[in-house]
């Protein structure tokens, strides 16, 4: 009994002094942006502070191949580096702090008329920076500013924009005094692919406040002459009184509501105290963004709103972020369970027989020319992301 005593005190003692030992401050590396704009066009000065380990090793970047990199520094001399597809190699300094200077310009994606008038593409996605005239979308960090890859350390991320503009991200922002005419917003990211939303102050027209069981939304719209509100045969049906826009307001938002609640009943509860939806007139755009969800003024309607669409994108707040395998690329996984737990909570409100309908509309939507049924599980596994239809429906 003695001896089994000692060895548990043994065991208990090395653990301890194990966990002691790996319990190590890992500083956070700081990433300062200073973002200018001229038409479609950022202009990019960045600073990166980064504090190595023992046993890093790191001497890479994750960066877009297309950016032609004007200037590059390390601690004060030019950096010598090559690029191969979207990394970009460098030598390594002896010190422990590393501080990186670049300068570059990112030139923007933009849709007119369903039409791109500008834009890049890199080895993924066509468009990591898209914007209109009065908003910037920043959708994958390492696509668009360095990054080095590391399992320990967080980031601290500055933004730097002129003080007619204000920087929404999926993370809390600690907004800074102004200086020189820029107003900075600094995030804490515990991801290398922070997104964010850059749109200029004072263009919401129309804001609604409401607060129910311990949640306050807010809900931002712009201003628009006439809102499309309905198909009717195909033919687009346009509303231009405030009262019948205000009605449409008011829809998106109860319904947006009600669909928090109905997740934090039957899958399980997020603790979200502000959540905010933001309209944006980048065409297209439909995403949630952990603390707000943006959307394209085009979505803006009946048909996408009884098409559960919104809803959808609130189901990522419970499936997506949680799910491992997005991180590995295998987005489908988090599209198809929450377009299921979607479907279901669809069928709360709109019954039975509007669930069934919704079902045979999935079973006869394409993936190309294709029935959704006839493709095989490796083409999902295999594809690239941004055909949403073919990750929501296998």
């Amino acid at each position: 009994m003695k001896k089994t005593i000692i060895f548990l005190i043994a065991i208990l003692a090395f653990n301890s002094t194990t966990l002691f030992a790996q319990n190590v401050e890992i500083k956070p590396w700081n990433y300062d942006i200073n973002i200018d704009f001229n038409d479609s066009t950022l202009f990019i000065r960045l600073n990166i502070e980064a504090y190595k380990r023992e046993n890093w090793t790191s001497n890479y970047f994750l960066f877009n191949r297309y950016i032609k990199i004007d200037e590059a520094y390390l601690n004060n001399s030019p950096l010598k580096f090559t690029r191969s597809n979207d990394t970009l190699y460098f030598i390594s300094s002896a010190s422990n702090e590393i501080n990186l200077s670049f300068q570059y310009e990112i030139p923007c994606s933009y849709n007119e008329s369903l039409k791109i008038t500008k834009s890049y593409s890199d080895s993924v996605f066509a468009y990591p920076v898209q914007f209109d005239s009065v908003q910037v979308f920043c959708e994958r960090y390492g696509k668009y500013f360095p990054v080095i890859y590391d399992n320990f350390s967080n980031y601290k991320v500055n933004i730097a924009v002129p003080e007619t503009y204000q920087v929404y991200s999926e993370y809390q922002a600690d907004k800074n005094n102004s200086i020189k005419d820029k107003e900075t917003y600094s995030f804490e990211s515990y991801d290398e692919d922070l997104r964010f939303l850059i749109t200029k102050t004072d263009i919401f027209h129309t804001k609604i406040k409401i607060q129910r069981e311990g949640m306050n939304f807010e809900f931002w719209f712009l201003p628009y002459k006439r809102r499309l509100l309905s198909f009717d045969n195909k033919v687009p049906k346009y509303i231009t009184e405030v009262s019948q826009m205000d009605s449409l307001y008011n829809v998106i938002s109860n319904r947006s509501i009600n669909a928090f609640k109905w997740f934090n009943i039957n899958l399980w509860e997020q603790k979200i105290e502000n959540f905010e939806f933001i309209e944006t007139g980048i065409f297209g755009v439909a995403l949630n963004m952990r603390r707000f969800i943006l959307f394209d003024r085009s979505l803006m309607n009946m048909e996408v709103i009884d098409k559960y669409l919104f809803s959808h994108e609130i189901g990522h707040l419970w499936v997506g972020y949680n799910i491992e395998y997005q991180s590995k690329g295998f987005f489908f996984l988090s599209e198809s369970i929450n377009e299921y737990n979607n479907l279901l909570y669809f069928k709360s409100w709109a019954g039975e027989a509007e669930y069934e309908n919704a079902i045979k509309n999935k079973i006869n939507m394409h993936y190309r020319d294709e029935p959704f049924f006839t493709v095989s599980f490796d083409q999902v596994l295999n594809h690239k992301s941004g055909d949403l239809k073919y990750e929501i429906i296998y």
